[in-house]
């Protein structure tokens, strides 16, 4: 059965990818299960001629500075934000065929970038970013998955690391998503070296139910994972043993924090909470589109595709009706409404509500104490905008075959 295709919006646009370094290393992992063919990247030179650093572009802000203040029980919120674009991050390729990003994470001071390709070619990989140099992001490793022998690989959707800066620890990176060999769903570990990079060809492999892993969060030492039709959510244990699962139709997404463990279904929208209840909140009736649910202390962030982005208060035994949300984009005359709906959101520890909205661009947001959104703005990045990861100091936006844009954040 085909896999799941990650983005609803197919991009017609091709770019320019780099040529394959000839230090590029082939490493074939041949003794685990469902291994593949992995080629391993480390030449920061060829690496980083896929990152073009932009120069007095406009910045964008919102908030206060803005003439945006928003009220809430707790008083004005008046901070704002400063977006600018920094770089411009080009897929990688495999012999003239252009991967695209499907997702990406950030953890300290370092972004993860999952790649796959649309259609039924299943060829996928993953970058590291370091952007501990604000205005200066470094391109430091990278992985094609492919079996140069057979022509079979991998597609990736999602990626989440155990990141630690400590020098006696490296870190773990599990990804999952489609294995072309087995037709299956699969989450794999990586242990990356000490400098942050691939070395390692011979991951921890985990097969899943389903035929493609959607999501993956790792959170205190477990590993959650949800796989779509025909999957569930499956959580493992560190070391990549079956902890606990629970089938859910077209699982689409995973959140996990201190407090909660809340995952999303589709086809109609789903929110659960692992064997407490299940809700049913519509939207998500894409099954070959990306949803994505995210924590906000005791709010879940949910893109619903056509129904827009919706927030719920989920610390209870059934989540609240619909708290506030976010219209799907306006659907300009003559253009498909399939190109204009809410694939993703991000969320920073500062309340900045990142939406990404295909054609519909790049919407900015604040949600308060209590759950309501406000929307501050739009930022054109003169794409389609498929997935979006934020943190305080950055914003990384996803754009398929067009590789990403990293934004840079300033908190006023």
């Amino acid at each position: 059965m085909k896999k799941l295709l990650i983005f609803g919006i197919t991009i017609l646009l091709i770019v320019t990818g780099c040529k394959k370094s000839d230090e590029q290393v082939i490493r074939k992992s041949s003794d685990n299960i469902g291994s593949k063919g992995v080629l391993i990247n480390n030449n920061l030179s060829s690496l980083n001629e896929r990152i073009s650093l932009t120069r007095n572009t406009p910045e964008y802000i919102f908030g206060d500075t803005a003439k945006k203040i928003m009220k809430s029980s707790k008083g004005t919120l008046s901070s704002s934000v400063t977006i600018q674009l920094i770089a411009r991050l080009s897929p990688p390729e495999y012999n003239g065929e252009v991967l695209q990003a499907s997702h990406v994470r950030i953890v300290d001071h370092y972004a993860y970038v999952t790649y796959n390709t649309q259609g039924p070619r299943y060829l996928g990989g993953v970058d590291i970013v370091d952007i501990s140099n604000p205005n200066d992001p470094e391109l430091v490793s990278n992985v094609v998955f492919i079996d140069k022998e057979t022509n079979k690989g991998k597609d990736v959707s999602s990626v989440d690391v155990k990141y630690s800066p400590s020098a006696k620890n490296n870190t773990f990176l599990w990804i999952t998503g489609a294995d072309e060999t087995r037709d299956s769903a699969f989450v794999e570990r990586y242990e990356l070296n000490s400098s942050n990079q691939f070395e390692s060809d011979k991951p921890v492999n985990y097969s899943l139910k389903g035929f493609v892993g959607t999501d993956v969060r790792f959170y205190n030492d477990k590993v959650y994972v949800t796989s779509g039709t025909g999957g569930r959510l499956t959580i493992l244990d560190d070391q990549m043993k079956k902890v606990s699962f629970m089938n859910m139709e077209n699982a689409r997404s995973v959140d996990v924090n201190k407090d909660l463990e809340i995952a999303l279904g589709g086809n109609p929208g789903h929110l659960y909470n692992p064997g407490n209840w299940d809700k049913e909140i519509g939207g998500s009736t894409d099954p070959e589109a990306k949803s994505i649910l995210r924590l906000y202390n005791n709010f879940a962030l949910v893109a619903l595709g056509e129904e827009g982005l919706k927030c719920y208060d989920v610390s209870s035994n059934m989540p609240s009706t619909v708290i506030s949300s976010l219209p799907r984009p306006v659907v300009p005359e003559g253009e498909s409404p399939m190109d204009y709906v809410t694939n993703g959101v991000s969320v920073s520890d500062n309340g900045w509500v990142y939406v990404a909205n295909g054609a519909g661009g790049l919407d900015i947001a604040k949600i308060d104490t209590d759950g309501q959104l406000t929307w501050m703005g739009n930022v054109n990045l003169e794409s389609s905008v498929n997935f979006v990861e934020a943190n305080a100091k950055y914003v990384f936006v996803a754009r398929g075959v067009l590789g990403l844009k990293i934004l840079k954040v300033t908190e006023n």
